[in-house]
């Protein structure tokens, strides 16, 4: 339905179709339990197409005054509330920008954003369209594959092209190093939020502004103004094409709200915004303003967001930034489960049971119980991030590990851990290694998360040891601060010659090492893990050799699986956090086959026993196939 809405080419004629829908509870009561329809006299779209058509731009104008009528959704036959609804003259080709000029009954009049928009203005928050430009469809990817076999980058779109895009759009340039991307080994990119927020500054994009709308920065290209979607399609076309997934990050708890003439459309359209029912606290409150779940008008807008995403631009998963915030467990037909009931039966629909749908939740292990009761494939388990960087901090592994490497613990059949080092919201795992010098200390830990259960993730930059730092608090910085070592959302270009020096060319060696491995071993995959519940007071392995050796430093677990052939694949994998070399010893259940997949050594077992030195902050994947 809200995908219908906002201003486009109608029919690629030419002629600029607005449509503005509001919802009205006497019409359908599902649509809110909190809220009225706001009292309105009148909308009219004005910008600067208005010259175009022999008037002035932004000046309003009686003509451009939008026709209101009940809504009927297609969809389901219930009309659910009002459309305002106007079709110009045919435009010549462009970018255009516009607000709506709203009129209440009370004679007071606001500026207003489209809150479906499919753009962001180049100023003053304004909504846009674009008529003519090249049109193209996005062809789905040919073999999609199960969250577990994903390998996932995190890809900030602006800090990963700032160094060399020049005046190309940052879409566009995204595209120059696939290349690179392809060769690391990785087969998903999950994207940072592209969607539109409050002006065209730097920005993550967790604060957004527009659900529908591609953000402005990100589409800017001074030699083809009426290109912008086309270049999102095309770039995933691009990844299709290379066999790469693309996920979304979609920020769907909060909007940024603040400002009548530059805030979330849903909120201003109301004289008194209080009276909105698409705004307002509904399970905890977040960055910006909520949105209010509680009403079905947000569930209907939110999962008609989702669809659009995958319907048009054929992405091939989600993840759901800060799902506290609208996950309210006493409340279940609301909020997070329908949303994520919703788009299963619409993905099974299209035939794409493959389509993952993670959950950033409480960066804690609760967050798995909450991903299987609301049917998501997966959350982010922060545990793996947070417990690994305080080892590397404080130079001392514990027993706590174990509960991290047994990733896939206590997940329903079909559902799995995302895990990894690095994110966008800390800062580089080199950092806590000490500094890039010292980039062999983190060996363990990227060996770690390459053989653990679930999708293990890299953010950008990780994979030839990119060092930022960042403050995991920075209220007390100076507002105007672009200094990373203070202030959280400010750039960090990636510097792509440093995948070149020592340390770059380590770290990536290791990660397309390891990457190749977990691709080439579908026994990685399986939630399979020994040993399992380890006790966080042990300290010592146990009589096979399994556990942790804390005064060792050093880690020894079995995972298994079958292989791509069906066959049964086992990996022992054995772990080295000191800066010395460790003796280990461990049960084998064979005598003589085994091979470590990242030496080639074919190791001696005695009375069935294998005992050996391993290097300091190494590690050892010794394999088998049965």
């Amino acid at each position: 339905m809200y995908q219908n809405f906002g201003a486009r080419d109608l029919d690629h004629t030419g002629a600029a179709n607005f449509r503005l829908f509001l919802p009205d509870a006497s019409l359908d009561p599902s649509q809110y339990r909190r809220g009225r329809l706001p009292a309105i006299a009148s909308v009219r779209a004005v910008g600067d197409f208005q010259a175009a058509l022999g008037g002035r731009n932004w000046t309003p104008d009686p003509a451009h005054a939008l026709a209101r009528a009940p809504f009927t959704d297609p969809e389901d036959g219930v009309t659910k509330g009002w459309l305002y609804e106007l079709t110009t003259p045919v435009l010549p080709e462009g970018f255009y920008q516009y607000k709506y000029l709203v009129t209440f009954a009370s004679g007071q009049t606001r500026w207003v954003c489209d809150p479906c928009t499919r753009y962001g203005g180049a100023c003053n928050q304004n909504s846009g369209f674009v008529i003519g430009g090249p049109v193209r469809d996005t062809p789905p990817l040919a073999h999609p594959l199960p969250l577990a076999d994903l390998v996932i980058y995190e890809l900030m779109i602006d800090d990963f092209t700032a160094e060399f895009r020049g005046a190309r759009a940052p879409l566009a340039a995204v595209a120059d190093k696939l290349d690179h991307l392809q060769g690391l080994g990785v087969n998903a990119i999950e994207f940072m939020p592209w969607t539109q927020w409050p002006g065209t500054g730097y920005s993550w994009g967790y604060e957004p502004q527009d659900l529908f709308a591609v953000a402005y920065p990100y589409t800017l290209n001074p030699a083809n103004d009426a290109e912008k979607l086309f270049l999102l399609k095309q770039l995933i076309a691009e990844c299709h094409a290379r066999g790469l997934h693309v996920l979304i990050d979609g920020v769907f708890d909060h909007v940024t709200a603040d400002d009548a003439a530059s805030g979330f459309g849903y909120r201003w359209l109301w004289e008194d915004p209080a009276d909105s029912p698409y705004c307002g606290n509904f399970a905890g409150a977040a960055f910006g303003q909520d949105l209010d779940y509680a009403n079905g008008c947000v569930l209907d807008y939110v999962t008609d967001v989702c669809r659009y995403w995958i319907d048009t631009f054929r992405i091939d998963g989600i993840r759901f930034d800060y799902t506290l915030g609208f996950y309210d467990p006493a409340q279940p037909d609301r909020g997070l489960p329908p949303l994520l009931a919703r788009l299963r039966a619409h993905l099974s629909g299209q035939g794409r049971p493959d389509f993952p749908l993670i959950l950033e939740h409480e960066w804690d292990y609760p967050s798995i119980d909450v991903t299987n009761r609301v049917g998501a494939t997966s959350c982010w388990l922060d545990p793996f991030r947070g417990r690994c960087r305080q080892y590397l901090s404080q130079r001392q592994i514990q027993p706590g590990l174990l509960r991290c490497l047994d990733a896939a613990r206590d997940f329903a059949p079909g559902r799995t851990a995302t895990t990894y080092l690095e994110n966008h919201d800390h800062e580089s795992i080199m950092r806590n290694a000490g500094s890039r010098d010292e980039w062999w200390r983190a060996q363990p830990h990227a060996i770690a998360l390459l053989t653990a259960a679930g999708a293990p993730l890299l953010h950008n930059g990780q994979e030839f040891a990119e060092l930022y730092p960042m403050p995991e608090d920075d209220s007390g910085a100076p507002p105007d601060s672009a200094d990373p070592a203070v202030k959280r959302v400010v750039p960090r270009p990636l510097r792509w010659a440093r995948a070149a020096d020592g340390p770059g060319q380590a770290t990536l060696a290791l990660y397309r090492r390891l990457i190749a491995l977990r691709r080439g071993h579908a026994g990685l995959r399986s939630p399979n893990f020994h040993p399992r519940f380890w006790d966080e007071a042990g300290t010592r392995p146990d009589p096979d050799g399994f556990g942790i050796n804390q005064a060792q430093q050093t880690v020894v677990y079995h995972r298994w699986g079958p292989a791509d052939d069906g066959r049964l694949e086992k990996f022992f994998v054995v772990l080295n956090f000191s800066p010395w070399t460790q003796p280990v010893a461990f049960r084998l259940p064979d005598a003589d086959g085994w091979i470590d997949l990242l030496s080639g050594w074919q190791p001696p077992v005695t009375d069935g026993w294998l005992r050996f030195v391993v290097g300091s902050n190494w590690g050892h994947v010794f394999w088998k196939k049965y």
